[in-house]
């Protein structure tokens, strides 16, 4: 599989789920924004002789969360939690109302 395909393959999911009505604010179409970005992906793969199928990356995960991405607890985060490092009214990461991204 050309790596372009994955790559895509990520950015489609990320741009789906954030245009669902299952995330926070308007819902709306992908579909034009997709087809621009394909389209670029596509000449660039063209320009250096490779193929490009926006549909090949779109189901491979290689440890890839598709909901949120390669996301760690927030108990193994580096920096602490931001509620520890006084910055205003910042909550824990327990209190998270969309909860422990890591748990999804």
């Amino acid at each position: 599989m050309n790596p372009l395909d994955l790559l895509f393959g990520q950015v489609r999911r990320e741009i789906e789920t954030h245009a669902s009505p299952n995330t926070p604010g308007p819902s709306y179409d992908s579909g034009g924004l997709l087809s621009i970005l394909g389209g670029l992906f596509g000449q660039h793969a063209q320009g250096q002789g490779q193929n490009f199928d926006p549909d090949n990356g779109y189901n491979q995960t290689n440890d890839y969360n598709p909901q949120y991405g390669n996301v760690k607890s927030a108990s193994e985060d580096p920096y602490g939690d931001p509620a520890d490092q006084q910055f205003g009214n910042v909550k824990p990461a327990s209190q998270d109302p969309y909860g422990d991204p890591a748990d999804k």
